[in-house]
């Protein structure tokens, strides 16, 4: 690293970048190969070696991944969360591109998480300044997504972090299976409760934590004083069915594809909107025909991990895809929905473009739809504090 200075962003404050690579996993190198991947991040005076090479930027609220210097956005206005996309996109062209998808690593892809139906390069795609962050919130499930909105909470410019309340709701604990997801899950986590886990991390910033390890079900109910916005990641149809029964003022629900097929797919629904949650995922009580997890590569590959592991069957069930040879719960994808997720929150404290539904894909980004949310949410207090810019 020829220039080693020390981390600003509150996960690695006052680390030097070498010693958060290695915290965060990385190894570090002493030259580059030129049959891996390169992701480029500021200046550089020779085009480094890579098989594709890759240069992440941003301006305001768009974030991307462009092919040369020449190509990058103005990087004048920062915008926490643009950073956090652009450097998702950039793994997920690398991951494609290593996965052998043609255009993966050899095209431009960006984001705008002001106007997501826009492109990336327009002057309104980079939105207005960010002067308000939400104080209170509530996160359901504390997996790949939960995580996610977490990690994207962590990065945000907060002035007093000991002045925002999160609650965290989890049953579950981490298993090894979600430290390849969980951008909060590592060697030292596995065991404990997921909302433990998270809340620690979060505290260790300074955030102030309500944890609750019940489902969420339809006994769950915002009580006087709770976050009335709600983040909701959790993989069942179930309780997303009942989200608007909880009493809260805004939700907003990211949905990730399950397979190999569509594991780089996005769905993002907001309530209240024009589509009710119940209307959004029917109760149909059919189980998908020919589901992958029943097929006979994959319960080969089970019982070989019970053989080998010890792990539970509950436990190869997180990571089912991915043992199968094909990893479709990798973290990237998760972290740009967060950006997405919570961008909608920000939006809303600053009169911004609202959206009651976005989908994506990130094999064909430029795909993606946004239907707005015409009319504001009832006129309540969300809660909010005033950004550190």
């Amino acid at each position: 690293l020829p220039e080693n200075g020390l981390m600003a962003v509150p996960w690695a404050e006052g680390q030097d970048l070498a010693t958060s690579v290695k915290a965060f996993g990385g190894d570090l190198v002493q030259s580059l190969e030129k049959e891996y991947p390169t992701i480029v991040v500021g200046d550089v005076a020779e085009h480094p070696p890579g098989s594709v090479v890759l240069f992440a930027t941003w301006e305001g609220w768009s974030g991307a991944i462009v092919q040369d210097q020449e190509s990058r956005l103005p990087e004048s206005s920062e915008f926490p969360l643009s950073g956090v996309l652009a450097a998702a996109l950039g793994v997920s062209e690398a991951f494609q591109h290593v996965r052998e998808f043609a255009l993966a690593g050899r095209r431009s892809v960006g984001l705008s998480l002001w106007q997501p139906g826009e492109h990336w390069r327009g002057k309104s795609a980079y939105g207005q300044p960010c002067l308000y962050l939400p104080s209170r919130l509530w996160l359901i499930g504390l997996g790949h997504l939960g995580q996610a909105y977490a990690w994207g909470i962590g990065m945000m410019p907060y002035q007093k972090t000991a002045s925002v309340e999160i609650t965290l709701q989890d049953y579950d604990s981490i298993v090894e299976a979600n430290k390849s997801t969980g951008l909060l899950s590592d060697d030292c986590s596995v065991g404990q409760r997921k909302s433990r886990a998270v809340a620690r991390r979060l505290e260790r910033l300074g955030f102030k934590t309500t944890i609750t390890e019940r489902r969420f079900s339809n006994v769950t109910q915002r009580g006087i004083g709770d976050p009335g916005v709600a983040l909701s990641g959790v993989d069942d149809p179930g309780p997303r069915r009942i989200l608007e029964e909880a009493g809260f003022d805004l939700i907003i629900d990211a949905g990730l594809g399950g397979n190999s097929q569509n594991y780089l797919d996005v769905l993002i629904h907001s309530f209240p909107s024009e589509i009710k949650a119940a209307e959004a995922w029917p109760d149909r009580r059919i189980s998908p025909p020919n589901s992958p997890v029943d097929q006979p590569a994959y319960l080969d590959q089970r019982r070989k991990i019970r053989e080998t592991t010890g792990l539970t069957e509950g436990e190869i069930e997180c990571g089912i895809v991915e043992v199968a040879g094909r990893s479709v719960g990798a973290s990237f994808v998760g972290c740009v929905a967060a950006t997405l997720v919570l961008s909608e929150v920000l939006r809303s404290l600053i009169h911004g473009p609202r959206f009651q539904v976005l989908s994506l894909s990130l094999r064909s980004p430029d795909s993606r739809k946004a239907i707005p949310k015409f009319g504001l949410d009832p006129n309540v207090n969300l809660g909010f504090v005033l950004a550190g810019l």
